[in-house]
């Protein structure tokens, strides 16, 4: 594929594809990236999408499936995370939860107190240190810790 067809054909299509990416992803900067990875397969692929008749079909397909992939990866850092968030952390190795438990610990999360809620986000799903929450939430280290710790025996014992 030229320059040229690059410009003609696929171009144009940028603010369709941004829309859907936005859509699914609900979020500017990964909607921009993931149009600008589009773009990236458009032009890796060479001259194999010259013969594409509806390349605009064929964009939206693509983007749909590029937006699916980053939502399915997303989930699974989530999960991962919050493998670590309910496993003691001498057992976070050995022990393998399954999705129902995860799913359970979400709504329970979504259950605690807001500020038990909030610290538990930013530090075991967004992964944050201690002194970045602090200084966000404005509290102390150690009562983000007590907090932590709260959400942490609460979420267990309603797990068992």
């Amino acid at each position: 594929m030229n320059s040229e067809e690059f410009h003609s054909r696929w171009l144009p299509l940028s603010d369709a594809l941004y829309r859907l990416a936005f859509y699914i992803l609900e979020d500017k900067q990964d909607a921009m990236d993931a149009v600008q990875d589009l773009y990236i397969k458009v032009l890796d692929s060479g001259d194999k999408l010259s013969e594409v008749k509806s390349p605009k079909s064929y964009a939206l397909q693509m983007m749909h499936n590029i937006c699916i992939d980053k939502v399915r990866k997303a989930e699974r850092v989530q999960m991962k995370s919050l493998e670590g968030l309910l496993l003691p952390d001498d057992s976070a190795q050995e022990e393998q939860l399954t999705e129902e438990t995860l799913q359970q610990a979400l709504n329970l999360i979504d259950g605690l107190p807001e500020k038990q809620r909030e610290v538990v986000r930013l530090r075991c799903i967004e992964g944050l240190e201690y002194e970045d929450i602090a200084v966000k939430m404005g509290l102390s280290e150690n009562n983000l810790r007590v907090l932590l710790s709260m959400a942490r025996k609460t979420i267990r014992q309603n797990l068992k």
